[in-house]
């Protein structure tokens, strides 16, 4: 189903962020200023670093209007380890794409809302705007061109929001933590349906959703299933559109040398190829997704 075509092995912090573009792949990388550039065609070559001098802990990267946007807590985590305390206010990125030789000028933006913990990135479906998802409770569709915004609430049921996209069925898809009601300590990472009412988001009336072990990242394929990354159990799952059965797309782990702990996925269905972010490296395929069956 997925056939691996080549393995991008990078230094140092685990990848964090894979976006493809132009026959382009981008990687970011947990608590590194800078953004690698590869080839998504054979040979698969390195192209480019893209310095981004103040950039602390990219979490994700998107590709949106000839630009990247990148979501930074500006955290490190040997801050978390030791309880220490930034004064940085967080952002999200903006690197204008170039092919010219001339360095590109990053901009810092959203830095007004202050400690906001944006964490992944996701496009509306009509590609107008960017939706943030953050580590709290709080959802943020953002126009940067014009750079304004809507906050909208999440259920108080959603604990350590991972990713939010919008799907093609009016409705979205979130996948989260859940915290069993006195009971505790104890989360079950759940993927859920989500509808927008105003500036709240609701679980969908009689719920389709699926208990996945870590989901860390959500992708809508062109057929309407769903791509997601197991990040603990090593593993890709394709998802049905009603979310009630998956098959197995990709087995990671050990025996897969560096490809361990998947947790962010991108796909490009112009080329169809498919993205995987691993601890080290990151691996590209190419899918058919005509071809894959999921499990009933």
């Amino acid at each position: 189903m997925a056939r691996l075509q080549h393995s991008y092995a990078v230094d140092g912090r685990g990848v964090f962020g894979v976006a493809i573009c132009d026959s382009r792949i981008y990687l970011t990388q947990c608590e590194c200023n800078w953004i690698n550039v590869f080839s998504a065609s054979d040979p698969y070559d390195f192209l480019d670093t893209i310095d981004v001098p103040e950039m602390t802990n990219p979490s994700d990267i998107l590709v949106f209007e000839c630009c990247l946007y990148i979501p930074d807590n500006m955290y490190p985590k040997s801050h978390f380890y030791f309880n220490m305390k930034s004064d940085r206010d967080h952002c999200v990125w903006k690197i204008p794409m170039s092919n010219s030789a001339s360095p590109v000028q990053p901009e810092k933006m959203l830095t007004s809302l202050g400690k906001w913990w944006p964490w992944t990135l996701s496009r509306t479906l009509d590609g107008s705007r960017i939706i943030i998802t953050t580590l709290r409770n709080k959802v943020y569709f953002w126009s940067p061109e014009q750079n304004v915004y809507e906050v909208v609430t999440l259920h108080p049921d959603v604990h350590g929001a991972q990713h939010i996209i919008e799907l093609s069925c009016q409705s979205y898809l979130i996948c989260f933590r859940s915290c069993l009601k006195n009971i505790c300590c104890v989360c079950l990472q759940k993927i859920r349906r989500l509808v927008r009412k105003g500036n709240e988001m609701h679980f969908a009336e009689n719920p389709s959703s699926l208990d996945v072990h870590h989901p860390r990242h959500l992708l809508e394929l062109p057929d309407g299933r769903i791509l997601v990354p197991d990040h603990i159990k090593n593993r890709v799952l394709v998802l049905a559109k009603d979310l009630k059965n998956h098959t197995v797309l990709l087995h990671c782990g050990p025996e897969s040398n560096d490809k361990t702990r998947p947790c962010r996925v991108a796909y490009d269905s112009s080329s169809k190829k498919l993205v995987v972010a691993f601890h080290h490296s990151a691996g590209l395929y190419s899918l058919d997704i005509d071809r894959i069956e999921v499990q009933h």
